[in-house]
């Protein structure tokens, strides 16, 4: 019997010096470089003019969280951190993702502590003079996945909105199946096909010309869902699940692999992940890669001068053990 699946792949530190923790010479390692300027969990970071940019988050001070609009970079070339101009208001959980040509903060929380999860349809472009309010979302979204497409359309895939005119608590929320595209040349936002399973905190990223999401949870708990997104027919394919229910990760591509780092779980004991993970499309395949010395959830990742950089987050689950770290996979 010929399955859907098996259609889809008949288809298809200063300067930066990554102290490495030893494994084999041409095999993956981890090493460490200059740790983010702040600590902070719930980013979403993304590479623009090659540098990795991190806006935003739940950031700590003596181990109190607080919001923050605070954004920075990191470049390879030198090995250090710089700060950028801040985002407009405080913002948790906003996407960032870059076109080449233009930098995008997308959807988000900026509430204050009487309403922590206020979601938000407001996106933001930076330009030589900050950051400015462009094209909205149809609707307040947040923890979806958000990527740029080959061909330079920005992509938001499920995680949630508002299900009632509530909008103040996470209870008021719930995942959703909508997949929006922005064509950056016209700013306007249209639907493209929904993705079969709704889930928050993915992950994912373009392999091939597909569009692939792993991972997530909904409140029944964490998913190892993986669906795959052909823009050609704007169609959805299942494919083989993460070989575990991880949520709150991060990922990059490199060499039309995605890599998946962390996350965390509540259901049935909480913990934080160490795993990562890579997955090929051709072959429809998860393999481990080393372990993240600091297991982390709600961190971020981008790729710079073919190293994965992997950045904050949280070492406990929920909202406690914010992080600074920053940690380099170097990857064969």
């Amino acid at each position: 019997m010929i399955t859907r699946r098996r259609v889809l792949l008949a288809a298809a530190t200063l300067p930066l010096t990554p102290r490495v923790l030893g494994t084999s010479e041409g095999e993956p390692s981890w090493g460490s470089a200059a740790a983010l300027p702040f600590a902070t969990q719930e980013i979403y970071p993304a590479v623009h003019g090659g540098r990795l940019y991190v806006a935003g988050g739940i950031a700590a001070r003596l181990s109190v969280p607080y919001f923050t609009g605070r954004c920075v970079s990191f470049g390879a070339d030198d090995g250090a951190w710089r700060d950028e101009a801040e985002l407009p208001e405080a913002l948790h959980h906003t996407a960032l993702v870059s076109t080449g040509a233009n930098l995008f903060a997308v959807g988000g929380f900026n509430g204050g502590y009487t309403h922590v999860w206020r979601m938000r349809e407001q996106v933001y472009q930076l330009g030589a003079d900050g950051w400015r309010a462009t094209t909205p979302l149809p609707r307040p979204m947040a923890e979806g996945v958000v990527t740029c497409s080959p061909d330079g359309l920005v992509h938001l895939v499920t995680g949630q909105s508002p299900k009632g005119e509530e909008n103040r608590v996470r209870s008021d929320h719930i995942e959703v199946h909508d997949h929006l595209c922005l064509d950056p040349a016209d700013g306007r936002w249209r639907q493209r096909a929904p993705i079969p399973t709704p889930r928050n905190s993915a992950t994912g990223g373009w392999l091939g010309g597909h569009l692939v999401i792993a991972g997530g949870r909904t409140a029944a708990g964490n998913l190892s869902v993986t669906e795959v997104y052909d823009p050609v027919r704007d169609v959805w394919y299942e494919a083989r699940p993460m070989p575990l229910p991880q949520a709150g990760t991060a990922s990059v591509v490199r060499n039309g692999e995605l890599i998946v780092f962390g996350g965390e779980i509540f259901q049935p004991q909480a913990r934080v992940f160490s795993e990562v993970w890579r997955y090929t499309l051709a072959d429809d395949r998860w393999q481990p890669l080393p372990a993240m010395p600091i297991p982390r959830h709600g961190l971020g990742a981008g790729v710079l001068k073919g190293r994965a950089h992997v950045v904050g987050g949280a070492v406990e689950p929920g909202g406690s053990g914010t992080s600074d770290a920053h940690e380099v996979l170097s990857l064969s």
